[in-house]
């Protein structure tokens, strides 16, 4: 059995997409906002994946049920996860007819890429060692990959370009009128900006430079960055709900 000490961050994880999956699926069952939904969706993608990958580590990567949480984890957390996240994004700026055919094309990418991951050939050496790292190489490159960069890639570019867009029209419209009572959202979008930052960075620094043993760690930084964010625009919310504030600017908050 490896350290103790790799599990921490894993666990962290586990705690904090929790409760920010638990604070979303709150807010959509009261608001009913359809980008929360996919948030809530995205977030319980990030929720069950590391609670697979600690399970993994629990009965043996290399056991039959080992293998299938692997698959699981990966599936849930490296492939589909950030595009349903950005697909919460696209859904909060965008119109019902641009967010439907986003959905679509998103649901039949995901499907293809976890057909893809249950099928790959999986190198049991690497499984064995899977223990703090995010099992990169793990899998037998193939069609999978391609799919994986594929969804990463748009939900990361999604989840930023949204955060720069609506801190964009935050600062044109604190500049216009002098109002600085947006200055709570604009530090919100700054910090959801970089958790999503930080979570894409620690597949890359994984994935093409070899740095795994600090993926978890950055991983739990960067959701806690990103659920800091949220709290930060949920507590501006509550203390301005009668005021009226530009679409762009109700970015998680709607409880």
């Amino acid at each position: 059995m490896n350290d103790p000490i790799l599990f921490v961050p894993p666990i962290i994880n586990v705690i904090v997409t929790g409760l920010f999956a638990g604070v979303i699926v709150r807010q959509y069952v009261t608001r009913r906002r359809i980008y929360q939904l996919y948030w809530s969706i995205a977030l319980s993608m990030a929720f069950l994946a590391t609670l697979a990958y600690i399970g993994m580590i629990a009965v043996q990567p290399t056991s039959g049920t080992g293998v299938l949480l692997f698959r699981l984890y990966y599936i849930l957390g490296g492939a589909l996860m950030p595009a349903w996240l950005g697909l919460g994004s696209i859904a909060l700026i965008s119109s019902q007819r641009v967010t439907r055919i986003s959905v679509s094309v998103l649901t039949i990418l995901s499907m293809l890429a976890a057909v893809l991951i249950l099928l790959a050939e999986i190198n049991m050496t690497k499984l064995s060692q899977i223990a703090g790292t995010p099992g990169t190489g793990t899998i037998q490159p193939g069609a999978w990959l391609v799919m994986t960069i594929i969804l990463n890639t748009l939900g990361v570019v999604a989840v930023v370009g949204v955060a720069l867009y609506s801190g964009w029209k935050l600062m044109r419209r604190q500049n216009s009128v002098g109002d600085m009572r947006t200055s709570n959202v604009l530090w919100a979008n700054i910090l959801i900006l970089a958790g999503a930052i930080l979570n894409a960075a620690a597949g890359t620094l994984a994935r093409l430079l070899g740095v795994q043993n600090t993926f978890w760690l950055i991983m739990a930084v960067g959701w806690i960055v990103l659920f800091v964010g949220v709290l930060l625009a949920n507590r501006r919310s509550s203390s301005s709900r009668s005021s009226a504030a530009p679409r762009e600017a109700a970015q998680l908050l709607k409880r």
